[in-house]
C-alpha cells in the first residue's frame, strides 16, 4: 500500500541524514570527510525524491484536498517539496563544487550542509507526525485504492532497492555496511 512505500522511504531518508549528521560531526572535529560519498547522498535524494517520493505524496495529498476539504498544513507540502528541491540542487551544486577542487571556506559549508539536514529532517517529522496520520485517520479501503491507481511510476529504487544504480554503489555499499554493522 502507498503508505507503507510512503514510510519505508521516509526511514531510508532518515538513515542517510543520519549518515550527515556523522559527516558534520567529523567536521566539526576537523577530521576529513569523502566528499563523493555526501555527494551520492544528496544525489539520491534529489533525484528520488523528484523522481518517485514527492510525486506519490503530491498525489496523496491532492486526493485528500479534493476529498476532505481545505487543511493547511497539506495544502502547504507541494510548495514545499519544490522548495526542497531547490534547496537540495543548490546544496549538491555546492558539494559538485567541492569535487571539481574549488575552494569553499569550511564554515560556509558546514553551515549549508546543517542547514540541509535540518530541513530534510523538519520536512519528514511534519509528513510523518501531522500530516500522515490525518490520512491514514480519514482515508477507507477505497481511498487508498483510489490512489494507488493513479500511480504508475516504477519505483526501483536505486540504492534500497535489488538493483544498484552504478552511480550510487558506494553509498548502497555504506548502507549496507552500517545494516550489518547494527546486527
Amino acid at each position: 500500500m502507498m503508505i507503507e512505500r510512503i514510510r519505508r522511504e521516509h526511514g531510508y531518508m532518515v538513515r542517510l541524514l543520519a549518515v550527515l549528521k556523522r559527516k558534520i560531526s567529523q567536521l566539526e572535529h576537523e577530521q576529513a570527510i569523502n566528499y563523493s560519498l555526501l555527494h551520492e547522498i544528496v544525489a539520491y535524494l534529489a533525484e528520488h525524491s523528484e523522481r518517485v517520493h514527492h510525486p506519490k505524496e503530491d498525489i496523496l495529498y491532492q486526493y485528500y484536498l479534493d476529498k476532505f476539504g481545505h487543511l493547511e498544513a497539506i495544502e502547504n507540502l507541494e510548495l514545499e517539496h519544490k522548495q526542497l528541491s531547490q534547496k537540495t540542487h543548490a546544496f549538491l551544486a555546492t558539494v559538485e563544487m567541492i569535487l571539481q577542487d574549488a575552494v569553499v571556506p569550511q564554515d560556509i559549508f558546514l553551515d549549508q550542509l546543517r542547514e540541509f539536514v535540518v530541513s530534510q529532517k523538519q520536512h519528514l517529522e511534519m509528513e510523518e507526525h501531522s500530516v500522515l496520520p490525518i490520512i491514514v485517520r480519514n482515508f477507507t479501503v477505497k481511498d487508498w485504492q483510489a490512489v494507488e491507481d493513479m500511480w504508475s511510476v516504477n519505483e526501483d529504487d536505486p540504492v534500497f532497492g535489488d538493483t544498484i544504480a552504478e552511480q550510487y554503489q558506494q553509498l548502497a555499499q555504506r548502507v549496507r555496511q552500517n545494516e550489518s554493522e547494527a546486527l
